[in-house]
């Protein structure tokens, strides 16, 4: 009785181990089965034409644009500029955001060259906002250019562009132990057909005068062209459009009959 007790209950031992054994087999199977699928699916969501349009995937350019009625270009050139409605102030602005100011003072019936600086700038579409930095200043010395490696004062002003011959700025003069809060408004006169900007040891420049008149009357007619056309493009089109549904206007009575009153 007991031999038989003994082999029926190995006979259970035994079933249950094949039962176990063929489940976690049937598992391992199903999770095998499980990622082989979702890697399929994964291959296949980066193949679709969705994920290849997908905006987080696109250029680092993309999005970035914006429409404005102001370029930089505009103000590529060397001008006369005016602050604070004092003409003495040339501006000499390149394409590749580097540039040169400088500044003269009158004395003894004539304008002479005071200083000037390296400048970096440039214009922001987006907050239709322009940027001045100044870098290493320029002297004159004994009649040439002289310009110095090492300055203890530098600008950097931010200018709300009011128009394409306007800016207005708030800037800081940071200088040693103190800065200075100033408010200026810069008006660009008129461009300088004729300017040079003077390299080291170069004869230091001259307030523009040759042409001066030409240029004036050549930026005033180029502003009269821009305010016509902006004028022009504010015109409201008021055609109807296609398919656009049509009301009839209020009718009036006829001579001698009596208004409805309301």
């Amino acid at each position: 009785m007991s031999q038989r007790r003994f082999i029926l209950a190995l006979a259970l031992c035994l079933l249950c181990a094949s039962a176990a054994a063929t489940t976690s087999t049937a598992a391992n199977n199903g999770t095998a089965a499980d990622k082989q699928a979702a890697a399929s699916e994964d291959a296949a969501a980066a193949a679709s034409p969705a994920a290849q349009q997908d905006p987080a995937v696109d250029s680092a350019g993309d999005g970035w644009q914006v429409q404005s009625r102001l370029q930089a270009s505009q103000w590529v050139g060397d001008w006369l500029i005016s602050r604070d409605g004092e003409a003495r102030h040339v501006w000499s602005l390149r394409a590749d955001g580097s540039g040169r100011s400088y500044a003269f003072i009158e004395s003894d019936g004539k304008m002479r060259f005071t200083y000037g600086y390296d400048i970096s700038w440039y214009f922001d579409p987006f907050t239709q906002m322009a940027n001045i930095k100044t870098e290493r200043r320029i002297v004159c010395r004994a009649g040439k250019i002289y310009p110095y490696f090492l300055t203890l004062k530098s600008y950097e002003s931010d200018y709300a562009v009011r128009g394409k011959y306007a800016w207005q700025t708030t800037w800081t003069e940071a200088s040693i132990g103190q800065n200075h809060l100033h408010k200026s408004l810069v008006v660009f006169v008129a461009p300088l057909s004729g300017w040079h900007n003077p390299s080291r040891d170069e004869s230091c420049p001259d307030f523009p005068r040759m042409g001066l008149e030409k240029d004036i009357d050549h930026a005033l007619d180029g502003w009269d062209r821009d305010a016509r056309r902006e004028a022009a493009a504010a015109q409201l089109d008021t055609t109807p459009a296609p398919g656009e549904p049509e009301f009839k206007g209020e009718t009036f009575p006829a001579n001698g009959a009596t208004a409805k009153q309301h």
